[in-house]
């Protein structure tokens, strides 16, 4: 009997433990939702026009000519300045949320995605592509939280990685806003 009650105690906690590792982490989870509503937001923002597309054709010392081609998938947000002579002009702020950018290296094509908080404009999911020594393409997936890196899904990577990946959605950021203030250069 005693043997029994210890058998079913044992069992219970397995399938506690089996219960809990099936929860997601929360964090993850939500930045899973926040990249699920932009994937719809820009589905819907596409007959706003609330994107913009720019290629950049240039070429790698020993790959030859790439074009690379990038996304950028924002809002509109009208508000007014408070002006000291009770004047009340508008003005529009583009809070960037996403941006995908695609581009080759000789033959090899790479693909990345940058979720951004709209409110906060910080990073909270990148997406990279990369291949591996013996030509296999394999995705990585960088979780941020609160501005730091949280959790990386894919092959290892090293703290110069995840630098770099920090790194360039900083710089796609500033260049959205560049290209918002010079468009036609």
């Amino acid at each position: 009997m005693k043997s029994l009650r210890q058998f079913l105690l044992l069992g219970c906690t397995i399938l506690a433990l089996a219960a809990a590792a099936e929860q997601p982490d929360p964090i993850t989870a939500s930045i899973r939702d926040a990249y699920k509503q932009a994937k719809e937001s820009m589905n819907k923002n596409k007959s706003l026009g609330n994107e913009m597309v720019t290629t950049i054709h240039y070429t790698v010392r020993g790959k030859g000519k790439t074009t690379e081609t990038l996304h950028f998938y924002y809002n509109t947000v009208e508000g007014t300045y408070m002006m000291a002579d009770d004047g009340d002009p508008h003005f529009f702020y583009y809070p960037l949320y996403f941006v995908t950018r695609s581009y080759n290296i000789g033959k090899q094509k790479y693909y990345e995605e940058y979720l951004f908080d709209p409110s906060s404009q910080r990073l909270l999911f990148a997406l990279t592509q990369d291949y591996d020594e013996n030509g296999k393409r394999f995705d990585r997936r960088f979780y941020y939280h609160n501005g730091e890196i949280y959790n990386v899904i894919g092959p290892a990577t090293t703290s110069f990685m995840n630098e770099r990946v920090y790194y360039q959605a900083d710089e796609l950021r500033h260049a959205f806003d560049w290209l918002l203030q010079n468009p036609k250069e």
